[in-house]
């Protein structure tokens, strides 16, 4: 009777194994893949994925993938941390962290390889712990204003340390570049759109006040020990203010802000190969 149990439970086994092996694919240079359903994290319909055009050779995978971020804060995905899953084990992409928008889409290719036995049936991609979303709302740091032409090269917000780096103005045109360092521990975000510029009037001495102009300024989202450049570009009219004379002073307003990054839950999302395409591209 033991024997007869023994033998079941190996014939069991058997048949598991065999079908974790019958998951390989045979007879194609390539399988193709039926693209699965638009995916969003569990309670957060504002974040999706769409996957396309998933497609494996004998010694690699890949496929697109479109994040959608439709919240008001950043999200920041790292590829590196999602995982493709096969019955030989899991496998891990190697782009470097993307970061996108609030409001916007980006869109990547994921590529896994090493090994030979990427043509496989079916296999899973897994987003858990690989996604994270960074709220513009965070605590404001306070900087004094910064005189130009300057007094002195750098300061210290909070855990924000600035430093002049060059600075140029002529009649047209003043502007100042800087290298911005966070040393906190949390996210620091920068947004050189915030800070502007004041100066007096050559007749009344009244107090104008103009944006920053770097049509190239963008929230830059900063680690520990990161470094960012900050332009600030003016241009006030010569017969306001002549910018290569004057004293003005750049007000960051909400320049330097400090967040927390908070996990997102990904999906899981299944691939099955796509037979009719597989045999039609044969």
């Amino acid at each position: 009777m033991k024997l007869n149990n023994a033998i079941m439970l190996l014939v069991v086994l058997l048949l598991l194994a065999g079908s974790s092996f019958s998951q390989s694919v045979t007879g194609y240079e390539k399988v193709y893949y039926t693209n699965p359903e638009m995916a969003s994290p569990a309670g957060d319909q504002d974040i999706s994925f769409e996957f396309k055009n998933a497609i494996a050779q004998f010694d690699h995978n890949k496929f697109g993938i479109k994040i959608v971020n439709n919240t008001s804060d950043y999200l920041v995905f790292d590829s590196r941390k999602s995982s493709f899953s096969y019955p030989f084990g899991d496998k891990h992409p190697t782009v470097k962290p993307i970061v996108i928008k609030p409001n916007k889409s980006k869109t990547k290719t994921l590529l896994v390889k090493g090994g030979e036995e990427f043509l496989q049936k079916s296999f899973d991609f897994n987003l858990l712990g690989a996604l994270w979303k960074i709220p513009v709302n965070g605590d404001a740091v306070t900087a004094d204003d910064f005189v130009l032409p300057a007094a002195k090269n750098s300061f210290t917000a909070g855990d924000f340390k600035v430093v002049l780096k060059k600075y140029s103005a002529t009649t047209k045109e003043a502007k100042a570049i800087f290298e911005c360092t966070y040393t906190g521990n949390k996210i620091g975000l920068v947004n050189p759109s915030n800070l502007s510029v004041t100066a007096k009037r050559k007749k009344s001495n009244e107090t104008v006040t103009y944006a920053n102009d770097d049509k190239k300024g963008e929230t830059s989202i900063v680690r520990k020990g990161e470094k960012i450049k900050v332009t600030a570009v003016f241009h006030i009219p010569g017969k306001i203010v002549d910018m290569q004379f004057a004293q003005m002073n750049i007000i960051w307003n909400d320049t330097f802000v400090e967040t927390t990054e908070i996990p997102v839950e990904g999906p899981q999302v299944h691939f099955e190969m796509n037979e009719a395409l597989t045999q039609e591209k044969k």
